[in-house]
């Protein structure tokens, strides 16, 4: 009996530990509405939640090692590029943040490893608790609602408590295409809360006026939708697929004629509804400074380092693989380039794996190869949520290979 009592303990002991590893999870996402400063709250809650899970045994799946291989290179990368330019606190700050996102990537990756369903739902609610937020507050400011338009906007976009409305739009697209694959999959069980979640995050993304971000959560969408209806074997579900998508789009179709009513922000949209603005032609444009920037940096094997496009153009690249040959030499551009390319293959395997947690492969993937696509357009080597979806990934990918092969080696993360 004593040693029946002593597992007991144990297992509950396990358990406890799990929870509260599960609660810093949670309010890391929850938290993530808020970053107006850097470094910002969900980022302390996020390295105590790293190195209590750490500390109480978090293995790493054989699958999520070549993400942290190819991540320490393109680090390495920056970090030669950075020592060119000696104690630059601008420079320091930039190396810094790669290698805190690269942390994070490769944490939720393991993360997802083990006891997926769980920890996937505490993501799930916390990003979407975090996301409603945001989105509230980027559309009461946008609204001008209580006069918090000077709070929560930026040149007459919503923002929330975010600096750039391209990065606190994109951040919504995870969460509002999450909900989505939800309805679509019947697997919501609130569904009058989650439709009106759906609602203020899809109205704060339509506000943020982000050409970046509607073709990323269009795109994320249309992915999802497709494989899943491609991959699943039920008749059933592919009807209500079908049917699913057409409340969509009729939805999607009323909310825009609604939104579109107000004159203020139909002109917005038809001004921001182009896919060439001035400030993107002409040989000083964004365009121009990036073919200028090309036979420069094949002349400087470590680039101009870690943040410092700017000061040979004036302007940041606006594409994430320009910017890391840029700010990282060859090195971390190519290896940036070989992630890139290995994420991508590592997430089509994992979808195309019929496994018990395929939705969630089919949920990251669509959305990473969106925010991937994205960084041609815009710098998104430092966005939170495309690390957070970096890692999600290849969590998928190592439970891909566990489920094909039961007994994977592991290794103490």
């Amino acid at each position: 009996m004593s040693a029946i009592a002593q597992t007991a303990s144990r297992e509950s002991a396990s358990l406890s530990t799990e929870t509260i590893g599960l609660i810093l999870v949670w309010l890391m996402f929850a938290s993530s509405f808020v970053v107006i400063i850097e470094p910002a709250p969900c980022d302390f809650i996020a390295l105590l939640a790293i190195l209590f899970w750490v500390a109480t045994g978090m293995k790493m799946q054989m699958g999520v090692v070549p993400l942290l291989f190819i991540l320490l290179v393109y680090n390495l990368g920056g970090f030669m590029s950075f020592m060119q330019f000696g104690d630059e606190v601008k420079g320091a700050t930039f190396v810094a943040t790669s290698f805190y996102m690269a942390i994070m990537a490769v944490f939720f990756a393991c993360f997802i490893s083990e006891n997926t369903d769980r920890r996937m739902a505490w993501i799930m609610r916390g990003y979407v608790f975090g996301a409603v937020i945001a989105a509230a507050m980027g559309a009461a400011g946008r609204l001008n609602i209580a006069g918090l338009a000077s709070v929560f906007t930026f040149e007459d976009r919503a923002t929330g408590l975010f600096k750039d409305p391209n990065v606190f739009s994109t951040y919504l697209v995870f969460p509002a295409v999450m909900l989505i694959q939800g309805f679509m999959l019947g697997t919501i069980k609130h569904k009058f809360l989650s439709a009106i979640s759906l609602l203020i995050i899809t109205s704060a993304l339509f506000l943020a006026f982000s050409r970046g971000a509607w073709i990323n959560v269009v795109f994320s969408t249309v992915l999802v939708i497709g494989f899943t209806f491609t991959l699943t074997p039920s008749i059933v579900m592919r009807t209500r697929i079908i049917f699913f998508t057409i409340a969509v789009i009729a939805v999607v179709a009323v909310m825009l004629a609604l939104l579109m009513s107000v004159k203020e922000l139909r002109d917005l949209f038809f001004e921001r509804f182009t896919l060439l603005k001035s400030y993107d032609s002409g040989e000083t444009g964004r365009f121009g400074n990036q073919l200028n920037a090309i036979p420069l940096l094949l002349q400087l094997p470590l680039g101009f380092g870690p943040g410092k496009f700017n000061t040979y153009f004036g302007i940041d690249p606006h594409n994430t693989f320009l910017n890391s040959f840029a700010s990282y030499g060859w090195l971390g551009g190519i290896s940036y380039f070989t992630m890139v390319v290995m994420s991508l293959t590592v997430g089509w395997k994992s979808i195309m794996t019929r496994s018990p947690w395929q939705n969630y492969s089919i949920l990251s993937f669509s959305c990473l190869i969106a925010v991937m696509f994205q960084g041609v357009q815009i710098d998104t080597e430092h966005w939170r949520h495309f690390y957070w979806i970096l890692g999600l990934t290849w969590g998928c990918f190592a439970l891909s290979i566990r489920y094909r092969q039961p007994t994977p080696s592991a290794v103490p993360a």
